[in-house]
């Protein structure tokens, strides 16, 4: 007969318990709040808002040739000389460092602030894994911003252009640019959890995630390699050539796999330190 007052070996993902609810909660403080409303207004009068005032500015006369001549565009001389290219390129450069810095004080808070009001180590007392508490805090934030943010500014961004141009922009490197932006806002996302897991100071995580973000793009000349291996020249002008970013709106096809795989990477990388060092935290 079985012993029925032993321990039974339960085999079960310690890692993952309570990611469920946990990431149901988060994800209801985007979406059954006015802060999705508030996001998505704000992206629109920001993103939007600057798309149009530089788009609609250009004569309509000039926007067949320089519409035609994206394809050609391989130095910053000429999207210096060609409206639409410059256009692009100042919306996305701005973009591509607004959507970061917004992903950077919304992620450093979201643990740094718990901890300080203690919500943090009442959660954990209960049956969730310390996992648990960072990976759902994560997905929540990646998917509203990534909602708010990027689709719905995407999608009304494509149809500015699209009207401006007079016939539908080229799909294919359209989401190729949405993609980028994509992967550049989780890099930095995930940046803020992993400084946000290390120190307790939002002085310094914001500080060290902004140092990253803006002065990162100014290392290229001094260390070209780091272009492989990050985000920084998808969209920001570093050097003398066309970003990638900007090349593949253009209809190009720019060389890819090693930025887009070492900017994979990187997140990886975080991530596993964020839950590495949130594991030995003392709450």
């Amino acid at each position: 007969m079985e012993n029925t007052n032993g321990l039974r070996m339960v085999n079960e993902r310690v890692w993952w318990v309570g990611f469920a609810n946990l990431f149901h909660a988060n994800n209801a403080k985007w979406w059954r709040t006015k802060k999705w409303i508030t996001q998505t207004v704000f992206w629109l009068l920001f993103v939007n808002g600057m798309l149009a005032s530089m788009i609609w500015s250009i004569p309509a006369e000039i926007i067949p040739g320089a519409f035609a001549s994206l394809g050609s565009i391989k130095t910053m001389d000429g999207v210096q000389q060609n409206l639409i290219a410059s256009v692009l390129m100042n919306f996305l450069a701005m973009y591509a460092l607004a959507i970061p810095v917004g992903a950077i004080i919304a992620g450093q808070d979201s643990i740094i602030g718990e901890r300080q009001a203690g919500t943090a180590a009442w959660i954990l007392s209960k049956p969730v894994s310390r996992s648990a508490f960072i990976l759902s805090k994560l997905a929540a934030s990646t998917i509203g911003i990534l909602i708010t943010g990027v689709v719905i500014q995407g999608v009304l961004a494509y149809i500015q252009l699209s009207l401006r141009i007079g016939s539908p922009w080229p799909i294919a490197g359209f989401l190729g640019v949405m993609g980028l932006i994509l992967l550049s806002l989780f890099f930095y996302i995930a940046l803020a959890y992993m400084l946000g897991a290390i120190f307790s100071n939002r002085g310094i995580v914001l500080g060290i995630s902004l140092a990253v973000a803006l002065m990162g793009p100014s290392m290229l000349r001094s260390l070209p390699v780091i272009k492989e291996i990050t985000p920084w020249t998808f969209f920001i002008p570093a050097v003398d050539e066309v970003p990638s970013g900007l090349a593949l709106a253009f209809g190009q096809t720019p060389e890819l796999v090693l930025p887009i795989i070492g900017t994979a990477l990187f997140c990886l990388v975080f991530i596993v330190i964020a839950l590495v060092r949130f594991q030995r935290e003392e709450l």
